[in-house]
């Protein structure tokens, strides 16, 4: 999925299908084993998805702390004009 900010929040611009492959595990005792024993697996990354959301966390709180000093700027220059 990929994003764009705009002034009044975030919208989607579009969906993109993961092509990697899923992965392959050796169960066949599984339900959805296929006739040699294996099961698909969902081709997600773990390591990678938490590093992600990590990353989008500390933007966010940066986006927020700059915002909140912003803030503030303007209210010491409103201070300033009285």
């Amino acid at each position: 999925m990929r994003f764009y900010l705009k002034g009044n929040g975030v919208q989607a611009i579009g969906i993109v299908e993961d092509k990697s492959p899923l992965r392959k595990v050796y169960d066949p005792g599984h339900v959805d084993a296929d006739e040699n024993g294996y099961v698909l697996m969902p081709n997600v990354n773990v390591l990678n998805e938490m590093a992600d959301m990590i990353a989008a966390t500390r933007a966010y709180e940066a986006n927020i702390d700059t915002l909140n000093a912003s803030k503030s700027m303007f209210m010491k220059a409103l201070e300033i004009g009285k």
